[in-house]
């Protein structure tokens, strides 16, 4: 039972690496903006803006597809 709940996919597809981007891209943005701007408005929208970009490419760029 472990065994199959432990297995790892063998390869991350494009919309995984998106979804984990999201976060990732959403925190670093907020932190910088931050230090760099000195107003959470300011903080926010650059996060916002900065994680919409994985975003916009996996609709816009990279649309998902029937399988």
């Amino acid at each position: 039972m472990w065994s199959t709940v432990l297995d790892a996919p063998d390869a991350a597809g494009r919309a995984d690496i998106q979804l984990a981007l999201v976060p990732l891209l959403f925190a670093a943005g907020y932190a910088l903006a931050a230090l760099a701007f000195d107003a959470w408005t300011a903080a926010v929208a650059t996060a916002a803006l900065a994680a919409s970009l994985p975003i916009a490419d996996g609709l816009f760029v990279h649309p998902p597809h029937d399988a």
